[in-house]
């Protein structure tokens, strides 16, 4: 049976807009990448994806804090951002290393948060932000990479929008 190492917990995290480090340890949900599917008649119907084309993309910052980073990532224009996590992973004979993760975004600001104050609690300031690039590394290998404006939909080396963009 072959091995495959086991992810652990995520030790840290920082989010950067513009090269600008916005935070450590803060809270961050990637896009997930939904691909557009057609219906087909065949024996019934069918679903099927339609290459290289993706719903939008969402990614969420989450902070405890209200401060001026988070406020400038919540302005109305494009922006740059990058996340990096380094995660735990156990191999087969119990050593545990360290792998490195990063996510690039380009992306805009969708909404400009309200706040909710409560004596006792911590605030969180949330910025939603929709991606048109997204592009993931693990481990120092690019494993994700789509970019909508460009027609780049890369998967594990793969780009799959190549031979349409060959064809227009």
């Amino acid at each position: 049976m072959a091995w495959k190492d086991i992810p652990s917990g995520v030790i840290a995290s920082t989010v950067y807009d513009e090269g600008k480090l916005v935070g450590r340890n803060l809270t961050c949900t990637l896009p997930e990448v939904t691909m557009l599917t057609a219906e087909l008649k065949a024996g019934g119907t069918v679903e099927a994806p339609i290459t290289g084309q993706v719903e939008a993309m969402e990614a969420t910052i989450t902070s405890a804090a209200a401060d001026a980073d988070m406020a400038a990532l919540n302005s109305p224009k494009a922006h740059t951002v990058e996340v990096r996590w380094v995660q735990d992973v156990m191999s087969n004979d119990g050593t545990m290393r360290q792998v490195g993760f990063k996510a690039f975004l380009r992306a805009n600001a969708k909404t400009i948060p309200g706040a909710s104050v409560e004596v006792g609690s911590v605030p969180e300031n949330e910025a939603t932000l929709g991606v048109t690039r997204y592009q993931l590394f693990a481990d120092g290998e690019e494993v994700l990479l789509i970019d909508q404006l460009n027609g780049i939909f890369k998967v594990n080396g793969t780009d799959y929008a190549a031979q349409i963009e060959a064809l227009l």
